[in-house]
């Protein structure tokens, strides 16, 4: 066979191989089904990732004014759950009005919020006609009031942060009417409460001594390596590094992880971004829970504390049986926006479990707290806030354990301080 005839054959397979190849590519349709169905891999730190605003938003205090005097439940639980059944009921007739300070009203309800609340978030806390058209005003609230109409209706009023703004709604519900006042008449599972005067508004607290559960609960360490993949916008860089003392750190030589108390708490620093935009309150708080939400990072019961958009800060802190807890990298969940980027990042690496045993403490009386403020060096402009609220410590004999105990605590210049009675002292407690 001659060479151009071998080079001729060679020449017409290839072109048919590629006339072959073409028409393939042509007609290849790819299984867009099966990529859509890929399972990827989720951030998981193994708590609740579907919590909403009005799951962490809730009140620290709600009294009963009966004429002269005040009312708060005996367990904690109970005011939860009223507030809950609150964000159900539907409200009606929004007007906004000038104020000149709370309701001067014999028998009402006052629930007081840890930290200012922008109108504008109201209704995803409470349930509103869905034909009304209600047009949130921009100021901020803190306490709210509901009163007793002649017509079984109950008036809701939130009251601005300077108490010279309302807005009211009305809920037309006589089964909810009844349930309020006979808590205010009757006072069933109800106890006398106090009243502190701090320099803005009156701090409630129970008059006699209250009975609260040491407990002790077991723990679950979370590998702080979960978090990694979460933090870093590229986990494959970042180095694990161990100081001499033994301390942990992550970095990726621009952000870094400390893994702080023995693994059970991490401290997250994000430099990059210095210059941000200062985030609308229900921006922020959006974003901070969303951030928590992609973890599944509620790895305990948390309500928000502190509301900061100066500096695009949130402060979410752990409650036990409807109580405050207490301690620095345990018991809170910090967060600091850049952009709408985590800048810092501070929150505990346990899960709480089961309660292995537990014991009645009997605390002083809100009497004997007001008896050592006024006889302390705390000055009571400064004070924010007096709550009866567990210290969470770990337990140094067995990593798998901590401590519950009951204690009093004063918000003092803007930090929790837990109070002792030994010649009328103070000891700081976790912030």
């Amino acid at each position: 066979m001659k060479l151009e005839t071998v080079k001729s054959f060679t020449l017409a397979i290839l072109i048919g191989i590629s006339l072959l190849l073409t028409l393939g590519l042509w007609s290849y349709q790819p299984n867009y089904k099966f990529l859509a169905n890929i399972n990827y891999t989720e951030a998981d730190i193994g708590g609740n990732g579907e919590l909403h605003k009005k799951d962490v938003v809730e009140p620290a205090t709600l009294v009963f004014h009966r004429y002269n005097r005040v009312y708060g439940f005996t367990d904690p639980k109970k005011q939860q759950h009223l507030y809950h059944d609150m964000q159900s009921w539907v409200m009606n007739n929004f007007k906004v009005s000038d104020a000149n300070g709370p309701p001067e009203k014999d028998n009402q309800i006052e629930l007081v919020f840890p930290d200012k609340l922008p109108m504008s978030m109201i209704d995803s806390l409470f349930t509103f006609n869905e034909q009304a058209q209600v047009d949130l005003p921009n100021w901020s609230f803190k306490r709210m009031f509901i009163t007793f109409n002649d017509d079984s209706s109950l008036k809701v009023q939130f009251l601005s942060a300077n108490e010279d703004k309302q807005a009211s709604v009305l809920v037309n519900n006589s089964k909810k009417y009844n349930q309020l006042w006979s808590y205010v008449t009757k006072q069933n599972d109800l106890v006398e409460y106090i009243s502190f005067d701090a320099s803005d508004r009156p701090i409630y607290i129970p008059k006699y001594k209250p009975e609260m559960k040491q407990r002790k609960l077991t723990i679950r360490d979370i590998n702080p390596g979960e978090l990694v993949d979460i933090l870093f916008s590229n986990p494959e860089i970042v180095r694990r590094e161990t100081s001499n003392a033994g301390e942990v750190y992550y970095t990726d030589d621009l952000r870094g992880m400390r893994v702080k108390g023995n693994g059970k708490s991490i401290e997250f620093f994000n430099p990059s971004n210095k210059n941000y935009h200062q985030m609308e309150p229900n921006e922020l708080l959006d974003k901070s829970m969303n951030n928590i939400n992609e973890q599944k990072g509620w790895t305990a019961e948390f309500s928000l504390e502190e509301l900061r958009p100066a500096t695009n800060f949130t402060r979410f802190r752990m409650n036990y049986s409807g109580y405050p807890v207490f301690n620095n990298d345990l018991a809170v969940i910090e967060q600091e926006l850049r952009n709408e980027d985590i800048y810092k990042y501070q929150r505990p690496l346990v899960s709480f479990n089961n309660q292995p045993g537990e014991s009645v403490v009997e605390l002083q009386s809100g009497e004997d707290v007001v008896y050592l403020l006024e006889r302390s060096s705390f000055k009571t402009e400064d004070i924010d806030d007096i709550r009866v609220g567990y210290h969470l410590t770990a337990d140094e004999n067995a990593s798998f354990y901590v401590t519950m105990e009951p204690a009093w605590y004063v918000k003092y210049n803007g930090s929790w301080v837990e109070l002792t009675f030994d010649e009328l002292s103070m000891d700081k407690g976790g912030s």
